[in-house]
């Protein structure tokens, strides 16, 4: 019996000894936090800025895109109220010239700052939330520091050859440690977009510019002049007229690739004469 006594003892001590063990493995991360130094914890939160910094760009980058490739799809708008559409080919397509009620015809395509105002638009509707769905507001990161994001602007600044996101969106990142909490601030890095909008836009203008003249038939023998007359606008960009009756035509504009991880990109419009 005193045997069985002394058995039952040692498990019950081996019981509590591992006990211990694995209460001290889960509760380690807050033990080792109260005594972190101050140079430790700016070192974990160095550590954790440059991947929430590159986290941040992707996201931004592909909700980004995927806007400007549907934007690309539909004339330059995110929003086409009050536009016209023709239907060809299982798709519609935003009808950028067109004549008024005084039979004028008028140009309806979007300037590039009109098209930046489509983007902010488009981050109040839906953008600002998809973003933050992305980062699945940062729980990744909070399960070794805090995350504590500031007010988010993201500007659009479009050149020939590329889309360039002015990103100002301050987050502010802590990790607790022995005697404060040691905080630091991440600030974002400008984001480029190898979408070439402006030269996009610029051969899209010029098109529609032409249309807006009486007599005006872009698709006959000013296409062919615009090759010639501007080469480098047209080098990297593939083109087709497509009629859907005699008065109203389809546009294609597509970009050719010409950049390490470029893909190109479309804009698609039409325009009605009737």
């Amino acid at each position: 019996m005193q045997k069985r006594g002394q058995v039952t003892t040692f498990v019950i001590i081996a019981i509590i000894v591992v006990a211990v063990v694995l209460l001290g493995v889960f509760l380690w991360p807050q033990i080792s936090e109260r005594f972190m130094s101050e140079e430790r914890a700016s070192e974990v939160l160095a550590s954790k800025s440059d991947s929430l910094r590159d986290a941040v760009e992707d996201c931004v980058k592909l909700v980004s895109e995927d806007f400007f490739h549907d934007m690309g799809l539909q004339g330059g708008y995110y929003d086409t109220t009050g536009l016209d559409n023709l239907y060809y080919a299982d798709n519609f397509f935003t009808v950028v010239m067109f004549k008024n009620s005084n039979n004028k015809r008028v140009n309806k395509l979007p300037l590039l700052g009109q098209m930046a105002y489509q983007y902010q638009l488009f981050l109040d509707t839906e953008g600002n939330a998809a973003i933050d769905r992305c980062l699945n507001d940062f729980s990744s990161f909070e399960k070794t520091i805090d995350v504590t994001p500031g007010v988010r602007t993201i500007t659009p600044i479009v050149y020939y050859d590329a889309v360039i996101l002015d990103v100002d969106w301050p987050i502010s990142v802590s990790k607790q440690s022995a005697k404060k909490k040691v905080t630091q601030t991440i600030n974002q890095k400008s984001i480029i977009l190898m979408i070439p909008l402006g030269n996009m836009w610029n051969v899209a203008n010029m098109i529609v510019d032409c249309e807006v003249k009486p007599g005006c038939k872009y698709e006959a023998v000013i296409w062919d002049e615009m090759i010639w007359d501007y080469p480098f606008d047209m080098q990297y960009i593939s083109k087709e007229a497509r009629r859907v009756n005699k008065d109203q035509i389809v546009f294609f504009l597509e970009s050719v690739p010409y950049r390490p991880g470029e893909e190109s990109f479309k804009f698609n419009f039409a325009i009605d004469r009737s």
